[in-house]
C-alpha cells in the first residue's frame, strides 16, 4: 500500500510537472539562433514564469497557444506552449501568445476598448508574473504580448463571430512601472510610451472611460507616420519617438515655445506679490496635500527666482519603494516615477491654465533605507509643460525633456527608461 501510494505520489508530480512546462515553446519552435540559446540558458526561470501562468485563473478560458485564431474544441485538443524568447522590431524580447475565448459586442465596445478588456483581464496579469519572476540578469529588452480574443458582430442582419488579434508591446522599464503602478495614471502614462495594435492598426490604449481624446490619440499615434518620418533628417524628440516637425499643433504647445523665448520678471517685488496672491491657494494644496506628496515643514512653498523664470518651489522628501543602488541618475528616474509624477496632476487642479507664473520646481531629498547618504534632486517644469502631461498630451519623458533636471545643483540628462533599465545615462 505504501509502494502504490508513493508511486501515485511521483505521478502526481511528474504530472504538475508537465503541466507548469507545457506553458513554454519548445526550443526548436524557436527560430532565431540567439532567441533559442536565451530559451536554454534561463529555463530555469522560465519554468517557473510557466507554473506561476498555469496557476492564473482568467475571466474567460485562456489558452498559451502559438497559433493563434483556432477555434475552442480545436484548441483543447493542440499542445499548449507559447512563453519564449525571441525578436521583435531589432529587440529580444519576452514572448507570450495565446487564445482568449471572450467574445465582445462590436457595437457595444470599440476596438480599443476590447484591447483595453483584454490588456485589464489577461496581459496585465501574465506581466506582473513575468516582471516578478525574471531579474534584471536576463537580458532582454521588451514584453511582447499578442492574443487573439473574439468579436460578435452583424453583418447583413445576419450575427457573426470572429477572432481579433492584439498586439501589446512594453519596453523593460514600462513594462516594470505598469506591473508596479498601483493608481491608473501611472499605467496609463506607461502605456502612452508603449505599443499597441489591433489587427495590425495602432491603437492608443486608454484605460478610463471611453477612447483616448482626439488630441492625445493624434500625439501619440504619429510615431506611426512611417511616411512623415522617411521624409526629413530631423531627429525625433528624445524620448518620444514623434518627429518634433510631426508633434500636433496645439495651445499648449505654443505657448511652451513662446513661453521659452520671453523674458520675465523675475524682480523681488514680483517674488512677493505673487507670494501674497497665492498664499491661500498655496495654504489649502498644503492642507490637502501635505500626506501623499510628503512636503516637507522646514521650506514652505514659495516663489522663487531660477534661469530667467518664476517658479512655485514645492519642497518634498522621496523615499524610494525599491533600492536603486549608487546610481545617480537612477535613483533620480525612480523618484520622478515613483514619487515626483504622482505630484504633477493634483498641483495642476490648483491653478487654472492661465497661471501667472512661469513653472513649478520640485525640489526632492530621495532617500533609500538601503543606502545611508540621501541624494538632492531638483525636477523644474514649465507650467505649460506641466499642463501638457497633466492632459495627456506629454509623456513623462517629453516633460523632462522639456524642462531642467538638477542632481546635487549640477544639470544633468536624464532618459528615464534608460536610467531605470541599467542604472546608467
Amino acid at each position: 500500500m505504501a509502494s502504490s501510494n508513493l508511486f501515485r505520489g511521483c505521478v502526481l508530480v511528474l504530472c504538475l510537472q508537465l503541466s507548469c512546462a507545457a506553458q513554454l515553446l519548445s526550443v526548436s519552435r524557436i527560430k532565431d539562433p540567439y532567441s533559442q540559446s536565451m530559451q536554454q540558458k534561463y529555463a530555469g526561470p522560465l519554468q517557473q514564469l510557466s507554473a506561476d501562468a498555469a496557476a492564473l485563473r482568467f475571466p474567460f478560458p485562456f489558452y498559451f497557444s502559438q497559433a493563434l485564431d483556432v477555434d475552442e474544441v480545436k484548441q483543447k485538443q493542440m499542445a499548449q506552449g507559447s512563453i519564449h524568447f525571441d525578436r521583435f522590431n531589432g529587440q529580444e524580447v519576452l514572448q507570450i501568445t495565446g487564445n482568449y475565448y471572450a467574445a465582445y459586442s462590436a457595437t457595444a465596445l470599440s476596438a480599443g476598448q476590447r484591447a483595453r478588456q483584454t490588456f485589464q483581464e489577461v496581459v496585465l496579469p501574465l506581466l506582473k508574473l513575468a516582471v516578478a519572476g525574471l531579474d534584471k540578469s536576463i537580458p532582454f529588452d521588451a514584453y511582447a504580448f499578442e492574443i487573439a480574443h473574439h468579436v460578435r458582430k452583424k453583418v447583413y442582419n445576419v450575427s457573426t463571430e470572429g477572432p481579433e488579434n492584439v498586439v501589446f508591446v512594453f519596453s523593460r522599464g514600462m513594462g516594470e512601472k505598469l506591473a508596479r503602478s498601483g493608481d491608473v495614471e501611472s499605467q496609463q502614462a506607461a502605456l502612452l510610451e508603449s505599443d499597441a495594435w489591433v489587427n495590425g492598426e495602432p491603437i492608443t490604449l486608454w484605460l478610463v472611460g471611453d477612447d483616448a481624446p482626439a488630441d492625445v490619440k493624434q500625439h501619440h499615434l504619429a510615431r506611426y507616420n512611417k511616411d512623415a518620418a522617411a521624409t526629413t533628417q530631423e531627429a525625433p524628440e528624445r524620448g518620444s519617438l514623434v518627429n518634433p516637425k510631426y508633434l500636433p499643433s496645439s495651445e499648449l504647445l505654443d505657448t511652451m515655445a513662446a513661453n521659452a523665448k520671453a523674458g520675465h520678471d523675475t524682480s523681488p517685488g514680483r517674488l512677493l506679490n505673487l507670494q501674497r496672491k497665492h498664499q491661500p491657494v498655496i495654504d489649502t494644496m498644503v492642507q490637502e496635500m501635505k500626506p501623499s506628496a510628503k512636503l516637507v515643514d522646514y521650506a514652505p512653498p514659495s516663489f522663487i527666482a531660477f534661469h530667467g523664470s518664476v517658479y512655485l518651489q514645492l519642497s518634498v522628501a522621496t523615499e524610494l519603494e525599491q533600492p536603486a543602488g549608487s546610481s545617480q541618475y537612477k535613483i533620480a528616474a525612480l523618484a520622478f516615477d515613483q514619487h515626483i509624477s504622482h505630484l504633477l496632476r493634483p498641483v495642476t487642479k490648483y491653478f487654472n491654465d492661465k497661471a501667472d507664473f512661469e513653472g513649478v520646481d520640485f525640489s526632492t531629498t530621495v532617500h533609500q533605507s538601503v543606502q545611508p547618504n540621501s541624494q538632492s534632486v531638483e525636477f523644474v517644469f514649465p507650467m505649460s509643460a506641466v499642463q501638457c502631461y497633466a492632459k495627456y498630451d506629454c509623456t513623462g519623458q517629453e516633460l523632462i525633456n522639456r524642462g531642467m533636471v538638477l542632481i546635487n545643483g549640477e544639470r544633468v540628462s536624464l532618459d528615464l527608461m534608460r536610467a531605470e533599465s541599467d542604472g546608467k545615462n
